[in-house]
């Protein structure tokens, strides 16, 4: 004995030994520690698991807890995850309550095997790394979202406006299948379907597909906030009716990619050639898959359709102009006040002339004169033109008719006030 504890080596074993057992200990105890805090949680207003007899309550989620905590001893590349719990736990349940007493006594260990099973085909969705892969948990959401992108792009593009990003909602949907969404009677139905199915994953994400489509009126009308409401908190809905769609959205969709492919034939021949089964809610597009054909219009039709794009093209320069008054009305009082300008200093250039020859006051050069006082307005009263002259010719030929160069100086304050002034307010 004294050889041995003076033997380094031994020491150095039995040091590291009692290293790792300490380690492993701590290790197991975290482990262990983790699983408890979401095994308690697990159907929480569920009777089954608060039984006080014999504290079965208690005893169940401990048979929940050693499941957990072997299968991620023995999966150390995956462990433990939140979610699982809500797998195991729904498991158990059903294998617990078996009417066949002897079964229902081994429902520990055939609740491990089904687990074990069930985690082999979805064991990347909780594996980061995997998590871009095409079974990792973002390549089945962005599978998803493309379903839904082809079968509802509105609804797809209103949750994108919104900033409702997939993952808010669809990481729980998938990690739990769907175990949170519904009430426990209405999970084992889906799973019943479920584990019937020959592919599950295309089974979740044709249904998860159709959960949004079910509340798709209740979410066009939502905001960010209300829109995460309803799919957190998903409402109720049959269970049966949603996994009647979501079955025909399959057989309809497999329908028409086979008439494109094998056919030959284009989308939209598809749609008209193929009847979608019923119970569907929206398929391509098109509320209830149903393609409605357009008729060819008549000639009055198109003459109506015509006039009706006429009429909006009115419509539309009416408007514009109107949101352009002001500008044009700041035009017109520039090009008033310009022609005032002028027309003031032909007048007083007039009236100079008349001054200094009163002797030339005869009708002809008054109407002369009256002429050159007109022309930039375009309006030749005498000859020249066969043009009707403007409103306020006979009104000037009146103040005209006499001879004296008062009655002339009247006539040219008149038409000033034909214009307006700068003071006037235009």
């Amino acid at each position: 004995l004294a050889c041995i504890n003076d033997d380094e080596n031994f020491n150095q074993l039995h040091n590291d030994s009692k290293t790792n057992d300490w380690d492993t200990f701590i290790e197991n105890a975290a482990l262990l520690d983790e699983i408890r805090k979401d095994v308690i949680r697990t159907h929480p207003a569920l009777s089954f698991f608060l039984e006080p007899e014999q504290n079965l309550g208690q005893r169940r989620y401990a048979a929940l807890e050693r499941i957990l905590f072997v299968w991620a001893k023995l999966n150390k590349g995956v462990r433990y995850v939140q979610g699982m719990n809500e797998i195991i736990g729904t498991i158990f349940f059903v294998l617990a309550t078996d009417t066949n007493d002897e079964w229902a006594a081994e429902a520990e260990a055939d609740s491990y095997s089904l687990f074990n099973i069930i985690m082999v085909e979805m064991r990347d969705v909780f594996v980061p790394d995997m998590d871009d892969s095409d079974t990792g948990i973002q390549g089945r959401i962005s599978n998803m979202m493309s379903l839904l992108s082809l079968h509802d792009p509105l609804l797809r593009c209103h949750l994108q406006e919104v900033g409702i990003d997939g993952s808010f909602y669809s990481i729980r949907w998938l990690t739990t299948l769907l175990s949170r969404e519904f009430a426990l009677p209405e999970t084992i139905r889906v799973w019943d379907s479920m584990f019937a199915s020959t592919h599950k994953e295309n089974f979740l994400r044709y249904f998860c597909v159709t959960m949004l489509m079910a509340i798709r009126e209740d979410l066009a009308i939502s905001d960010f906030g209300e829109c995460l409401r309803l799919l957190q908190s998903y409402p109720n809905q049959n269970v049966d009716r949603l996994l009647e769609s979501a079955r025909a959205l399959w057989i309809y969709e497999s329908q028409i990619t086979l008439a494109c492919h094998k056919g030959g034939i284009q989308m939209n021949e598809a749609l008209e050639s193929v009847r979608p089964p019923s119970g569907i809610m929206m398929a391509y597009g098109l509320k209830g898959g149903i393609f409605l054909i357009q008729p060819t219009p008549s000639i009055e039709e198109k003459a109506m359709l015509q006039a009706s794009k006429v009429m909006n093209s009115a419509h539309t320069t009416a408007v514009s102009y109107g949101r352009s008054f002001f500008g044009g009305a700041n035009r017109l009082l520039n090009e008033w006040e310009l022609k005032l300008a002028r027309v003031q200093e032909q007048v007083q250039e007039s009236k100079s002339r008349r001054t200094l020859s009163a002797s030339q006051s005869e009708h002809g050069s008054s109407s002369r004169n009256s002429d050159e006082l007109l022309r930039p307005f375009g309006a030749v009263p005498n000859g020249g033109s066969n043009r009707s002259p403007p409103r306020y010719m006979s009104h000037f030929r009146r103040n005209t008719s006499g001879s004296s160069a008062t009655s002339t100086s009247s006539s040219d304050d008149d038409l000033l006030r034909q214009f307006p002034s700068n003071s006037s307010g235009y």
